[in-house]
């Protein structure tokens, strides 16, 4: 009985690790696209304050 609610808890514990491995190289991926549009959105306020 024991065995099998250590069983269960196991498989959660590595299905939502994971996950959260799944979303954080996602977001590794997206980096690199938000520094770009971040770094737009600076240089284009700078410009609009210089001219």
């Amino acid at each position: 009985m024991y065995l099998a609610i250590l069983l269960v808890i196991a498989a959660v514990i590595s299905i939502a690790l994971s996950f959260v491995g799944t979303v954080l190289v996602g977001a590794l991926r997206l980096l690199p696209v938000v520094f770009v549009a971040l770094a737009i959105a600076v240089f284009v306020r700078w410009y609009r304050e210089r001219h």
